[in-house]
C-alpha cells in the first residue's frame, strides 16, 4: 500500500529531528569537554575561553596548577589537557635575566621566526608553538640589587599534540595564555612594584 503524501511528510520530519537529535546528543558527549571547565582554569589564572582557543573538540578536558617556591625560587605551573592527548601548558618562574638575554634566548633558537609585542613592563614574543613573557619582578624580602642582572617573572607556554588554530592564530592564543598566566603568577609571586596589567597585550601584527 502506497503512504500518503501525509504520511511521508511526517516521516521525513521524524528522521531529521532524530538526526538532529543525535548530532546534538553527540556534540554534548564527544566534543564539549572544555566547554564543562570552570570559567577560570588553573586556580583562577586562565580564562576558559583562552585554553579553548589553543585546544581541538574532545571529548573531555581537565587542568591541573601548583605552586612551588617562594622568593627567588617562586614558580607556577598550569597544565589544561584534553582525552584527544592534546595539551596546552605554561610555567611561570622567577628568574636573574635581563631582557636583552631573554630576547636573545628565544632568538638563539634553530630557524625560530620571532614576532614581539610589549606594553609598559610587560613583553611578550612568540615562536612557531611556543610564547613568553617577561615581567619586571622583584620578589618580596628580596633587594634588587642582589641580582647578577635582573629579576624577572618570565613564563613560557607550548602546545603539546594537535591543536585548534595555526599559524598567526595558535601564536596570539599561546602569548595571551602566557600572559594571563604570568599576571596570575606576579601576583602569587608577591612582586614588590604594584602594575596595572591591561586588559590584553596588543596583537602580533604578522605572522
Amino acid at each position: 500500500m502506497k503512504k500518503s503524501a501525509r504520511e511521508l511528510t511526517i516521516g521525513a520530519v521524524v528522521i531529521c529531528v532524530l538526526a538532529g537529535g543525535g548530532l546534538f546528543g553527540y556534540q554534548q558527549i564527544f566534543t564539549k569537554g572544555l566547554d564543562r571547565l570552570p570559567a577560570r582554569v588553573c586556580d583562577g589564572a586562565i580564562k576558559r575561553e583562552t585554553a579553548a582557543r589553543v585546544l581541538p573538540d574532545a571529548r573531555s578536558a581537565g587542568d591541573n596548577a601548583g605552586v612551588t617556591g617562594t622568593g627567588q625560587n617562586f614558580f607556577l605551573g598550569c597544565k589544561v589537557d584534553t582525552s584527544g592527548n592534546s595539551i596546552v601548558s605554561g610555567e611561570a618562574k622567577l628568574d636573574d635575566a635581563s631582557l636583552k638575554n631573554w630576547v636573545d634566548y628565544y632568538k638563539g633558537k634553530i630557524d625560530a621566526k620571532v614576532l614581539r609585542v610589549s606594553v609598559g613592563d610587560v613583553e611578550a614574543l612568540s615562536l612557531s608553538g611556543t610564547a613568553s613573557v617577561y615581567v619586571p619582578c622583584v620578589p618580596r624580602g628580596v633587594n634588587a640589587s642582589d641580582a647578577n642582572q635582573s629579576y624577572a617573572m618570565i613564563t613560557e607556554a607550548r602546545v603539546i599534540g594537535m591543536s585548534r588554530v595555526k599559524g598567526a592564530a595558535l601564536r596570539q592564543a599561546l602569548t595571551d595564555f602566557a600572559y594571563q598566566l604570568t599576571e596570575h603568577a606576579y601576583k602569587v609571586g608577591e612582586c614588590q612594584k604594584p602594575l596595572k596589567f591591561p586588559q590584553e597585550l596588543p596583537r602580533y601584527k604578522s605572522s
